[in-house]
């Protein structure tokens, strides 16, 4: 229904921006990646959005995103059953939509149980329902790495989070732990026993 919202930038935080457009002042519910790309107050901005209404009781409210195609992996989670805006804009807030999509194409929905307000299972459902369309949504052509040596290293990261949580560490710091190694020396040329000893050396 509104596509897309052009105007002044009057005001923004990390979770929400409102925007002059010819007079009228709307707060949009925005990801990080669509704060990241805002200019300063003042600014000319335009921002993709999508318009959500509640029905009891009764709201409209309007979110967000950085370009279409993160709009789309939005509406795509939000057609989850049991999963609201507020926690689809969690998960592209706490996850690059690129990311987001290649461990759902891997089937790999571990790392999404670290964000608040997914759980177990939450994250196995949006792996089981998306795990087709999503990328056929978006289109394959924007995620070369889908398909390709990224899962790899995304399966080898998941089964050392794994094994550091089976160690007493809470998977959000396993996660950090892992991308810290990743960040230092690479995952792909490494036995996961050695990655889970480097990611030990480096506490």
């Amino acid at each position: 229904m509104i596509e897309f919202i052009k105007g002044i930038l009057i005001s923004k935080k990390p979770t929400d921006a409102v925007v002059d457009a010819n007079g009228i002042g709307y707060n949009i519910h925005i990801t990080l990646a669509a704060f990241d790309l805002l200019g300063d107050e003042g600014d000319e901005v335009n921002i993709v959005t999508h318009l959500h209404i509640k029905e009891n009781p009764f709201a409209m409210v309007l979110y967000g995103f950085m370009d279409d195609t993160e709009r789309e992996c939005f509406r795509q989670i939000i057609s989850v059953s049991g999963i609201g805006p507020k926690t689809a804009l969690s998960i592209l807030s706490a996850i690059p939509y690129k990311e987001f999509t290649e461990l759902i194409a891997q089937g790999n929905y571990l790392p999404l149980t670290s964000i608040s307000g997914v759980g177990k299972k939450t994250a196995e459902r949006l792996a089981l329902e998306l795990k087709d369309k999503l990328v056929k949504s978006i289109g394959e052509t924007a995620f070369p790495n889908v398909m390709g040596g990224k899962f790899a290293e995304l399966s080898k990261a998941s089964e050392v989070i794994s094994g550091l949580v089976s160690l007493g560490y809470s998977r959000l710091e396993a996660d950090r732990m892992v991308k810290s190694v990743s960040a230092r020396s690479g995952l792909m040329e490494m036995a996961v026993e050695d990655i889970i000893k480097e990611a030990l050396r480096g506490k």
